[in-house]
């Protein structure tokens, strides 16, 4: 009995960034993140499997010398990493008004298999990121704790979108504009309880100190992806709420998306009560576009208003994006982007966004 059980025991001890996974790519994929990372988050290390996909599915040429990239550098250790930087332009008509520039990711790790058990271990300079992670009966379920980043929402790769971090620097007067995962926020100490059952991934956890010092909250989130028809779709909820106090934050985020060839979209919404003054929304929808493999385009709109009780402070934002994948391991995207404020004078000009990841 005993015997069994180790044998579907995994240890892995990683420092994992959540936030930053890609989930278009999932959708593509009709599968779950984890289809490609060993970090059961979706993120961080790429698998056999990622390797590949980044290789043969998202780079607009592979030099002979990468073909065969795995990031293996001895028998049983992987060696690999996260460098992503990103930077906000405003112009008032065609003149530069002001710069934001964001250090959003920077991570490296390395994986180590020693018969049934394997170690993933990651160095995160920007703020720590670490944790331990257990999967028993047969790696359907898993309990993992340490220090990191509650998982809530779609976790996009652009922590300006409003239903994340939204406008930190460059804001138009209100008093916040955008859903409270800063980048600025350090990662908190946390315990979760997962489970994967056939498309379905179910966590529930709590976390201690995250948005604030006395900060406690509690996290749920599930997911879930298959086929609509022709097309793949995946659909999930998010719950989060801060249980030091009555009052506290308390948010809900419903997330989809739908893909059939080389267009997709992804959307969710979530709804905060506590954040500002009342109740409080942020929305994201995107379209994507592959006109051919590395290159991509896109139209996005989101929107937030801090106090649903008053219309005059909320904020719609369009966006127009080229991705572009000219090699394996490097990502650039342009975008840009212009905002209207409901009721009040919107600001001249337009955001200029650009950013580069690059990984390993």
């Amino acid at each position: 009995m005993l015997l069994s059980f180790y044998r579907f025991l995994l240890f892995i001890i990683f420092l994992s960034s959540g936030l930053w996974a890609i989930p278009r790519y999932a959708l593509e994929s009709g599968s779950s993140c984890i289809l490609c990372h060993v970090n059961l988050s979706g993120s961080g290390l790429r698998n056999d499997y990622g390797i590949a996909y980044g290789l043969d599915d998202l780079a607009a040429k592979v030099p002979p010398r990468l073909s065969s990239y795995s990031g293996i550098i001895r028998n049983h250790i992987q060696f690999g990493g996260d460098i992503r930087i990103q930077s906000v332009l405003r112009t008032k008509g065609e003149v530069p008004n002001s710069l934001a520039i964001f250090p959003m990711q920077g991570n490296f790790q390395m994986k180590f298999d020693l018969e049934k058990i394997s170690a993933l271990v990651e160095w995160e300079p920007f703020q720590p990121d670490m944790g331990v992670q257990m999967r028993y009966n047969r790696k359907d379920n898993y309990i993992r704790g340490g220090v990191s980043t509650p998982p809530f929402g779609l976790r996009l790769a652009d922590h300006t979108v409003f239903t994340r971090g939204g406008n930190i620097k460059l804001v138009n007067g209100n008093h916040r504009e955008g859903m409270p995962f800063l980048p600025t926020l350090k990662n908190a100490p946390f315990v979760e309880l997962g489970r994967f059952h056939g498309d379905a991934h179910l966590s529930l956890g709590m976390t201690k100190g995250y948005f604030s010092s006395i900060s406690e909250s509690i996290y749920f989130r599930a997911e879930h992806f298959g086929s609509l028809g022709i097309m793949g779709r995946m659909i999930g909820v998010s719950y989060l709420k801060q249980t030091h106090s009555p009052d506290g934050l308390q948010m809900m985020n419903l997330f989809g998306g739908l893909n059939q060839g080389n267009l997709s979209w992804m959307g969710e919404i979530t709804v905060a009560e506590n954040l500002v003054f009342g109740r409080s929304i942020a929305s994201y929808s995107e379209f994507t576009w592959k006109i051919k493999q590395g290159w991509n385009v896109s139209g996005r709109i989101d929107f937030f208003d801090e106090s649903m009780k008053y219309t005059e402070d909320a904020i719609r934002r369009t966006t127009f994006g080229l991705n572009y994948v000219p090699l394996p391991l490097v990502d650039i995207k342009f975008q840009i982007r212009s905002s209207h404020i409901s009721g009040g004078k919107s600001p001249e000009g337009v955001e200029v966004l650009s950013q580069l990841h690059v990984w390993f």
